[in-house]
């Protein structure tokens, strides 16, 4: 019992509170031995970064390294969003516009209507309201003429319940 008392009282009462300083690192231990080692966390040596854009969600800049030199491009969305890749899409074309030597030609359309018979879309920019339908050949065509008929009264439909700019 005495030479538990000393033991105990060769230790340091472990403080309250927050500590003043955290080291990350690994521990190593090895089996059938008491020898334990510390390794502190190394800080890497990145290569320095040049920011060409930034802007609120995302950043464009060129890594610059002994080897070879390398863009990035970072973007971040909102969980919430509907469209998230196409919402990313907007976002790197708002941050890379002023660097492109020509318009990209991304297919991003918001389809007012998306079915395997039916794609409705608008073309903002030439304001163009944009249908491509799909009838199976293989059908009499009584069928095909009704199915076209069902077809252009859905895109009617379209037509009736949004607001396009004149």
């Amino acid at each position: 019992m005495k030479n538990e008392l000393m033991i105990e009282e060769g230790f340091d009462v472990r403080p309250k509170g927050k500590p003043d300083e955290t080291v990350k690192g690994r521990l190593l231990r090895w089996n059938n031995s008491d020898y334990m080692a510390f390794e502190p966390q190394r800080k890497k040596d990145t290569p320095p970064r040049t920011m060409l854009e930034e802007q609120k969600g995302g950043a464009y800049y060129r890594n610059e390294g002994d080897k070879e030199n390398s863009y990035s491009l970072h973007l971040n969305v909102d969980g919430a969003e509907k469209d998230p890749a196409g919402a990313l899409f907007e976002k790197a074309a708002s941050i890379l516009k002023p660097y492109l030597k020509q318009e990209p030609k991304v297919d991003s359309r918001n389809f007012l209507e998306d079915t395997p018979e039916l794609q409705v879309w608008v073309r903002k920019k030439k304001g163009q309201l944009c249908a491509f339908m799909t009838i199976d050949c293989h059908l009499p065509k009584e069928q095909m003429s009704g199915r076209l008929f069902r077809l252009s009264s859905e895109i009617n439909k379209i037509i009736d319940n949004n607001k396009f700019q004149k």
